[in-house]
C-alpha cells in the first residue's frame, strides 16, 4: 500500500510566504457591470445620504451620522441571522430602531433647513 501524499490546503506556503490555488477558479464567466452595482450602505439608502438640496454640511453630517446607526443595526442583523439567534422580538426591536432613527433624522434636518418664512 502505498503512502498518500500530503496535500498543503494552507494559504500559507511552507516558507511563509502566501500561496494561491494552482488552477484559477472561474466564479462567473460574464464580467461585472460596476456601474450597476451600489457601494451605498443600507443605512446611507435608507437615509437618503445623497439628498441635500440646501447643500448644507450639517444635514450632511447629520445624515451619515444616522445612516452608521442603522448600519450598526442592520450589522447586529446580520450576525444574529448568522448565529440563528434572529428571533420575531428580536427582529421587532431592530426594526423599531430603524424606524426611530431615520425618525430622528429627518426632523433634525428638518430643524437645520426649516424656514419660518417660506
Amino acid at each position: 500500500m502505498q503512502e498518500e501524499e500530503k496535500i498543503n490546503t494552507s494559504p500559507i506556503g511552507t516558507n511563509g510566504e502566501q500561496v494561491l490555488g494552482e488552477e484559477p477558479v472561474v466564479v462567473q464567466e460574464t464580467p461585472i457591470d460596476m456601474t450597476k452595482v451600489s457601494m451605498t450602505s443600507r443605512g446611507e439608502t435608507l437615509c437618503g445620504i445623497s439628498f441635500n438640496p440646501s447643500g448644507s454640511d450639517e444635514v450632511a453630517t447629520v445624515k451619515r451620522a444616522c445612516a452608521y446607526l442603522m448600519d450598526v443595526i442592520e450589522k447586529h442583523r446580520e450576525e444574529s441571522i448568522q448565529n440563528g439567534t434572529l428571533t420575531a422580538d428580536r427582529e421587532f426591536l431592530m426594526n423599531h430602531a430603524l424606524g426611530q432613527v431615520l425618525n430622528a433624522q429627518m426632523n433634525v434636518v428638518k430643524v437645520i433647513t426649516f424656514n419660518p418664512e417660506v
